[in-house]
């Protein structure tokens, strides 16, 4: 009997999928069960080679278990998008597969069979832009939308606040025919992919995960708020759920909608939307007071944020007006930051490149990401000074401050975890000031109090906290979280905004009264000249020990320029403007027979 060879792809990390052997040949995506080790693994089948693979001449191959699905359970443009993901970018399809699909599917679940699976559309995609400052006129946009939409529709949300927010928004009459996507895996997860798969709900509500629905016809898709890092997916380092959206769109035939108030820097390359209105009038550039150190306080260590008499005088207005105020400050407190005084950068996790809380007695770090400790560094990483200032600004310090001053007469709330508080927590608070004017004082996430909370100011407490990030992305996200505090939410057009900074109304800022173009176009300008994304791709790649450096030996020798990781010696970047040349040169290092038994991490910008 002929043996035909079958390429079999796992939920794995490595890139390259396995070959079998079968009586017969098989269709791409088909469930099977093969042998691995000693053991069985699921997976799906791939497109057979042509002919024999000249590389397993002589090799005695494995036969398929057995085959589990009789016609694909996922649907053709579902298929293509992990193809796609999986052999263009540097991830591989079996990493994708993994993220994409329930785990169920690998446990063998079984699936009902189609009668006749659809096949993909001729007809083009199409892709439209909605960048109204306003939620509620988008909402209005993507309802109409759904409302015309006879097929399958997708939205995305960056968080679950927008989710429910959108949901609430949502006529009666649409809401039986909406699944909201659920986070993390399970029963519950399981449930919605067979209920969607099965036509039961055509609407698919959710944040990044949910882009991976098996929706049977995709003629709508919806990305709301699509600059928002919210849509990054974990799986994928700083790969954007909107990328994996505009592909199924293409592949689908599907209308592609980006919204959102403030668009990202490949949107805007493309398209050059502008701000349809500014909230001139409405924002105020403040620099912080000055302030004597306190008495005893070491040298090179600032514990206090000053506060300016503008911020102090806009707050008072606000809650005798019978509104709430937040003071937000874009890092926690107790996270000290050890900041270079020579080259301006902040001393960052040598293995993730995440925040770090210093220890001033113990005189070590801890990543607040990875858990990674440190010794208190004698010198600046970056460029070897001795510079080195601990300071200590933080939400604590300032909520006594705020007690001092506003506490009498005003509840506040210090809220430095409001994006973990759970729905229980959130409505409490909510019923405790709905009719109370309260100072709340947190980080990012309690801009979305604005859509339950009368607010009428939002302060930032320090615009400049950004700048401190060795991170080329991070003007484009302190504009564009200052841009979105000025609409977000309920009575936004009577909000006022405090931009204290130690160089106020000074670069990206001004584009807060000159609209998101100005920023942008100023922006791009810049990353152009120095050929940063989204002219090319940012991949940075980390690994401990002597894979790095043979990582690092073969770019050179392909004439890749290698330059310095943000994550001390255990990383190294790249740019490039075609991932296929670096995925080439990473694929034997993503090899089921790699020695170490760890693979690399990839980090890919392509914002």
């Amino acid at each position: 009997m002929v043996l035909h060879e079958i390429d079999v792809v796992l939920p794995s990390p490595w890139w390259t999928p396995l070959t079998y052997t079968f009586e017969r040949p098989l269709p791409e995506g088909l469930r099977v069960s093969v042998p691995l080790g000693r053991g069985v693994r699921i997976g799906f089948s791939c497109k057979s080679p042509e002919g024999s693979n000249p590389n397993l001449s002589g090799m005695r191959l494995r036969g398929i278990s057995s085959v589990i699905d009789p016609v694909p359970c996922l649907r053709e443009e579902l298929w293509r998008t992990i193809l796609w993901l999986g052999a263009t970018l540097p991830f591989g399809v079996g990493h994708v597969l993994k993220t994409a699909c329930p785990s169920a599917l690998f446990k063998g679940a079984p699936v009902e069979t189609e009668e006749i699976p659809p096949r993909l559309p001729k007809q083009k995609a199409s892709r439209f832009f909605c960048y109204s400052p306003r939620e509620s006129d988008r909402y209005r946009r993507y309802v109409e939308e759904l409302e015309k939409n006879e097929k399958g529709g997708l939205i995305l949300f960056p968080d679950r606040d927008r989710l429910q927010s959108f949901y609430e928004f949502l006529p009666e009459s649409l809401r039986p025919f909406s699944c909201l996507w659920p986070v993390g895996g399970g029963e519950s997860l399981w449930e919605s992919w067979l209920s969607v798969r099965r036509h039961e709900k055509t609407i698919v509500l959710g944040t990044s995960g949910a882009v991976f629905s098996p929706l049977r016809e995709l003629s709508l898709v919806v990305v709301e708020e699509e600059a928002d890092p919210g849509h990054q997916m974990p799986p994928f380092p700083r790969l954007s759920a909107r990328s994996v959206a505009a592909k199924r769109a293409s592949f689908s035939g599907a209308s592609l909608i980006l919204g959102g108030t403030f668009p990202s820097s490949r949107v805007f390359l493309s398209s050059g939307v502008i701000a349809t209105e500014t909230p001139k009038g409405r924002v105020f550039f403040v620099k912080p007071s000055s302030s004597r150190k306190a008495e005893g306080e070491a040298a090179g260590s600032s514990r206090e944020i000053p506060l300016s008499g503008k911020l102090l005088d806009e707050t008072r207005r606000c809650l005798k007006d019978g509104r709430s105020a937040l003071w937000l400050l874009d890092r926690k407190g107790y996270a000290g930051e050890l900041h270079c005084l020579e080259c301006d950068r902040t001393v960052t996790c040598r293995r993730c490149g995440g925040r770090t809380r210093w220890h001033f007695e113990k005189k070590r770090g801890e990543c607040l990401d990875c858990g990674e400790e440190s010794f208190w560094p004698e010198v600046c990483p970056f460029c070897r000074s001795r510079l080195l200032e601990a300071r200590q600004l933080g939400l604590e310090s300032t909520f006594q401050a705020a007690l001092d001053r506003f506490g009498e007469e005003n509840e506040v709330f210090l809220l430095p975890d409001f994006a973990s508080m759970g729905k229980r927590a959130k409505r409490e608070l909510y019923r405790r000031v709905v009719h109370k004017a309260t100072l709340f004082l947190g980080t990012r996430s309690l801009l979305s109090l604005c859509r339950n909370v009368d607010v009428g100011l939002v302060a930032w407490l320090d615009a400049d906290t950004s700048n401190w990030k060795p991170d080329f992305g991070a003007k484009a996200e302190g504009c564009r979280l200052a841009w979105e505090s000025c609409w977000v939410g309920r009575n936004a057009d009577t909000r006022r905004i405090v931009l204290q900074s130690r160089r106020p109304k000074q670069g990206w800022q001004i584009a807060i009264e000159a609209g998101f173009q100005y920023f942008w176009r100023k922006e791009l300008r810049e990353r152009k000249e120095l050929d940063l994304p989204p002219y090319s791709f940012l991949v940075e790649i980390s690994q401990d020990g002597e894979t790095l450096e043979k990582i690092k030996s073969v770019m050179e020798t392909e004439g890749v320029e290698v330059l310095s990781g943000t994550r001390g010696n255990n990383s190294i970047q790249v740019k490039v403007r075609d991932l296929g040349k670096i995925r080439n040169i990473l694929e034997p290092f993503f090899s089921l027979n790699t020695t170490t038994g760890e693979f690399p991490r990839l980090c890919v910008d392509f914002e």
